[in-house]
């Protein structure tokens, strides 16, 4: 399972949520689903957020590793 760890990273960069909702041209409620993992960008969403936080695409998401005990 893949979880999103983009609301750590934007709080992390300093940056305000709506500075990002208006760079990456997205609505308010877009973010907070990606943040919340309801939904996920698109590929170059994510390039392009990861340039912006600073970051490799791969720390915008970590997995969650469920082993059946």
């Amino acid at each position: 399972m893949i979880i999103s760890v983009i609301g750590e990273r934007i709080k992390e960069s300093g940056y305000r949520r709506d500075y990002i909702q208006e760079h990456m041209e997205i609505s308010r409620n877009t973010l907070s689903n990606w943040c919340t993992g309801k939904t996920y960008p698109t590929a170059p969403q994510l390039f392009k957020l990861a340039n912006l936080l600073s970051v490799k695409v791969d720390d915008l998401y970590k997995l969650k590793e469920d082993y059946p005990k």
